[in-house]
């Protein structure tokens, strides 16, 4: 069912396509496909050199190096249930 759907859009956009690109005269299709090559290439340029520029930009932000701080777990940790205060032992572990 939805296979049949998918073979019948893509045989109206194949439709669509080859009469939209008929009606264009072979001259006009190499403009088009020039323009788009340019537009295309010269934002693929802008993006590249834009990168480029902002390498090690930080925007007064300073990357800061801090030790990795212990995590501090809930009381109700499944990690170790004896460590519960409801278990007797207020907090020990043997």
């Amino acid at each position: 069912m939805v296979g049949k759907f998918i073979m019948k859009a893509q045989a109206w956009a194949d439709e669509r396509l080859r009469r939209l690109a008929g009606c264009i005269t072979p001259d006009m299709r190499v403009v088009i496909v020039l323009v788009m090559m340019l537009a295309f290439g010269g934002l693929s340029v802008y993006m590249t050199v834009s990168a480029i520029y902002r390498i090690g930009r930080s925007d007064g932000r300073e990357t800061g190096i801090e030790h990795i701080r212990r995590l501090q777990l809930p009381n109700d940790s499944i990690i170790n249930p004896f460590e519960h205060k409801e278990h007797g032992t207020g907090g020990e572990v043997r």
